[in-house]
């Protein structure tokens, strides 16, 4: 009995030894990636990919040039071209088994069952379990959004279905993809939108083509941009020197070089500004900002609720994000709380 003890311990002293080793990578990780379906990427000491789970722990040990988030549960991995510059993407599942070689010289998340990837010059379609989704190979493609992905024929870009059926024919020379049906066309260097039927509903005459989003898109003339509604009207004038994607009836606006957060009537809120933000409304209660070079997270209100003390920071997800202090990885709550060993990293 004595024996079976001491050998339970020991195997109980060396998982212990293990999850604090992972733990300890996490803490020195070069870079880490915002947490997706319960898992971030991360690179070590060697400029290694791998992935850590919400405890911190290492679970898919690094291998790769490069790891982004799961979706699907299948990730996107890169690795370099013998002999030649640039790298090739393949997939993976949440075990690290490949389940698409890295053979693409071009490839994009998961959306809409289907990713978009380059095989030897042509674009296709796949499904999470690397099979083909259908024939179909185009010279450029993009991701399936509304039901759609653009795909470019003889020069012109069009849209096609699920099955790879052409939906709209090809007739701009560059296109977004679809949202809130409504999608961004180029034609003659100016940029309009047409609707999932095709019809252009606002004549081509922004310099730049963006996406609608809380049912505003960013547009830009002359420089300036602003915000117009699906029907073409302007909702907030175009008098910023740049502007982000709506989430949640908040944007972020740049003007004299600071970022102001408004609403979808372009009223302030707050009267903070900030060096640099990320567009975060869109996943999480709280959104990152940058002050004097560090990081902290401001509520919807564009109060600060987690001070700018982080070199680096990760969005928040399911609760938690990753933020870097002192040179050492933290993997904390929304009150600033590292979820693994219980130190609050705002002191």
């Amino acid at each position: 009995m004595k024996k079976a003890l001491c050998i339970a311990a020991a195997l109980l002293l060396v998982l212990l030894q293990a999850q604090a080793c992972g733990e300890e990578a996490f803490r020195r990780a070069n870079s880490i990636g915002n947490f997706s379906e319960g898992y971030a990427a991360f690179s070590d000491e060697n400029g290694l990919w791998g992935y850590i789970d919400r405890t911190c722990s290492v679970v898919i040990e690094p291998q790769w040039d490069l790891a982004d988030r799961f979706s699907g549960g299948v990730a996107r991995i890169g690795v370099s071209r013998a002999g030649a510059s640039g790298r090739l993407y393949g997939y993976i599942d949440t075990a690290g088994e490949i389940v698409f070689p890295a053979v693409c010289s071009a490839a994009t998340d998961f959306c809409e069952g289907l990713a978009t990837v380059n095989v030897d010059g042509k674009y296709a379609f796949i499904t999470p379990d690397g099979e083909y989704a259908f024939d179909g190979r185009w010279s450029d493609a993009g991701y399936f959004s509304d039901g759609m992905a653009y795909v470019r024929i003889n020069g012109l870009y069009g849209f096609i279905d699920h099955t790879g059926a052409v939906v709209i024919a090809p007739a701009w020379d560059d296109v977004y993809s679809f949202s809130e049906n409504r999608a961004a066309v180029e034609k003659d260097g100016l940029w309009g939108f047409i609707d999932n039927a095709g019809s252009v509903v606002i004549e081509p005459q922004y310099d730049t083509g963006e996406r609608f989003s809380d049912g505003l898109a960013p547009a830009e003339k002359d420089g300036l941009s602003g915000y117009i509604a699906p029907d073409g009207s302007v909702v907030i004038p175009l008098q910023y020197d740049s502007t982000a994607y709506v989430y949640n009836n908040r944007a972020w606006v740049k003007q004299d070089g600071a970022y102001q957060m408004i609403d979808k009537t372009g009223a302030k809120i707050g009267e903070a500004q900030w060096r640099n933000v990320f567009s975060d409304f869109g996943w999480a209660d709280l959104c990152r900002v940058n002050q004097d070079g560090l990081w902290g997270y401001v509520n919807a209100d564009n109060v600060l609720v987690l001070d700018a003390v982080y070199e680096k920071a990760t969005r928040f997800s399911d609760g938690a994000a990753a933020v870097k202090k002192n040179g050492r990885w933290y993997l904390i709550d929304e009150s600033g709380v590292d979820i693994c060993s219980g130190e609050n990293t705002q002191n």
